[in-house]
């Protein structure tokens, strides 16, 4: 479902921020199309497996530095 979950930095107009953590909730990530504020008309597939990719990544990395 698209739109949930919304990416943002406002915690007052979004679920996540721009690494897909979940506002206030500390470790807990959100990496699918539920963080889209919208649907597209095109198949969205290949859109959600690249951000999914890419929030992997940065999650990986703060991850890292955390310790």
């Amino acid at each position: 479902m698209f739109g949930t979950a919304c990416m943002g930095d406002d915690p007052t107009t979004s679920v996540v921020d721009s690494f897909g953590g979940v506002h206030g909730v500390k470790g807990l990530f959100v990496v699918d199309a539920s963080v889209f504020v919208t649907s597209s008309c095109v198949n969205p597939a290949n859109t959600i497996q690249a951000l999914s990719l890419y929030l992997a990544s940065k999650i990986d990395e703060r991850m890292r530095h955390a310790h």
